[in-house]
Order: C-alpha cells, then structure tokens, then sequence
C-alpha cells in the first residue's frame, strides 16, 4: 500500500466529525464566536462529585472556550477520565488497527470502487488539503471517509487537530493528575468498522455528495456547542439518527450504559472526579444526564443551578 503517512493518527476523534458532516443544519458561513459557554455538569452524592463535560473533538485553533465555572472543576478534580488515551501506545495500536483493517484487499483499489468523478472529487480534495492521493488509493471506504471529511472540512491545520479534551488531558497531565480511560482505543476504532463493505462504500458515495454543506454544518455544531445550547445539540442528533435507531445505539446509547458503572463508582469514592466525553453522549433521552437522572443522582448545570433531572432535553 505504499509508505503509512503519519498523519494516519488523526482518526482517533472522528467520530464527531462524521456525525456533523451528515446531520440537519442551519445556514451559516461563519463562525460566530461570542464568548463561549459550553454546558458543564455536577453531578453530587454524599461527598463525591463528578463533573460532566461534552467536549467537541475537534476544534479550531484559536478557539476560546474556558469558562471560569470549567477553570474552577478543572482544579478542583483530583482524577480525570476521557473516552480513550492518545498516549505513544495508543497511537502504535491505532495505526497497527488501520493497517489490519482499513487496507483494502485483492488489488482492489478506490479508483476502481467509486465513479470517475467521485474519485475525481475524493483526490482533488486530499491534494488541496497537501496530501498525497496515492497513499490513499487502497484505503476502505471507511477509512476513506474519515480522511476525506477531515481533509475537507480541516485542510490547513490537518497535522495540529485538537479538541477540548486534548487541552484537559493536558492541564491534568501539567498538574500531575491521574489520566483514566472508559475505552480502548481499538474498541472506539470498530466503531468506525460498523456495516458490510456495501454499506460503507455507499457512506463513502454520499459523503462525496454531501460535502459541499459540511461547513455550514460544522459551523452550527460548533455554536450550539460553544454557547451551551444543550436542546439544540439534542436536537441535531435526532435528526442525525431519525429512523436509524441501530446505529444511535452502536454509537451512543450503548456506550454511555458501558460508561455507567464507572461513574457510579466515582460517585461512591469521597473524591472530585472531571469526566470528559463527546458531547454527544451528554444530553437527550438516553444521555449520561438522563441516566444519571433515572438513578436518583442529583444533577444540575454548574453556573445556572438548573436542575438537570427536570428537563428531559439536558
């Protein structure tokens, strides 16, 4: 398959990225970028509390989002747990994963897999992002669609991607805080894995289609996101998953049930613990709120007082 680019690590927090890419919108072409509030959680037992914070994966580089209510969680938290490590192993184990399972086989080739214009489209997208098409010619169509979303949507910063959860494993990591995980790497790549060879080629073909809204579509998650519109993020998820309640539960709901367990066990420690995951799993019917809600936690939006459990759209 040719030389493994090293950027082939930036598949970690995709996840976010491809869900945006396909889900309703608003018209947008800018961000606008007030200060950010992003939604952060308190949930309290005895005395343990566990703070709950979305992150998005993947932010722009000079995006300002600390409140002083998140500075204040941060210090306070004597442990900090995130979806998976990004640590040297992790990525080691990340790119074995790739080689294992996003190469395709028997000659076959994406030249040969998608239309001469979808190819077209696909490799002059990588070229206009630096990268070279040729490294990406036997790529699955899974693992196509994650390079090509972040080379579209991420041309000129590609090899500086971050999100919030990368500034907070830093601050921790600066403070000598300990580093827990709720996944492997390897299990959050399979969930990328999901579907037979027809299914991804046909996300692939429709991602082609679709990519021109993309932007708009990154613009307003990012907002939502950003001024802490917790039903409005709820709101972009349901229109994601509307009719596909299989994948919502690949993706989210069964996760967030795996994730209980170990916020139960937060909560029964006297301790301050800061737990930072997708945004995505934090809200809706079936959000780690919502959850936590049904359990009879306390739960409550840090900075308003709002009492979480009261409102279905958290």
């Amino acid at each position: 398959m040719g030389k493994m680019p090293p950027w082939a690590v930036f598949v970690l927090h995709t996840v976010c990225v491809l869900l945006l890419l396909t889900a309703p919108a608003l018209s947008a072409t800018e961000i606008a970028r007030p200060k950010a509030t992003p939604a952060l959680w308190r949930v309290q037992h005895g005395t343990s509390t566990v703070y709950l914070f979305g992150s998005l994966h993947v932010l722009p580089r000079d995006f300002s989002w600390r409140t002083p209510e998140i500075e204040t969680a941060m210090a306070a938290s004597d442990q900090f747990y995130f979806e998976v490590p990004v640590d040297e192993a992790a990525l080691k184990d990340e790119k074995q994963f790739i080689i294992q399972n996003g190469i395709l086989t028997n000659r076959r080739t994406l030249r040969g897999l998608l239309s001469a214009s979808e190819f077209q489209t696909y490799s002059a997208i990588l070229r206009r992002a630096g990268l070279k098409p040729v490294y990406f010619e036997r790529y699955k169509p899974w693992l196509a669609s994650v390079m090509l979303g972040l080379a579209y949507l991420h041309s000129g910063d590609l090899t500086t991607l971050k999100g919030a959860d990368d500034d907070i494993m830093a601050y921790a990591r600066e403070h000598g805080r300990p580093l827990l995980y709720l996944e492997n790497i390897r299990d959050q790549m399979k969930l990328l894995t999901a579907g037979d060879d027809a299914s991804q080629l046909k996300a692939l073909k429709n991602l082609i289609l679709t990519l021109p809204r993309s932007r708009d579509q990154e613009t307003v998650l990012q907002q939502r996101w950003a001024s802490g519109d917790a039903k409005g993020m709820s709101d972009l998820l349901d229109g994601y998953f509307a009719g596909r309640p299989e994948a919502q539960d690949i993706l989210i709901d069964s996760r967030n049930r795996n994730w209980m367990p170990t916020i139960r066990e937060s909560l029964a420690r006297s301790s301050t613990t800061m737990m930072t995951v997708g945004v995505a799993h934090i809200g809706g019917r079936k959000g780690l709120v919502a959850l936590l809600c049904s359990e009879g936690y306390k739960v409550e939006r840090v900075g308003t007082n709002e009492n979480a459990c009261g409102s279905p759209e958290a």
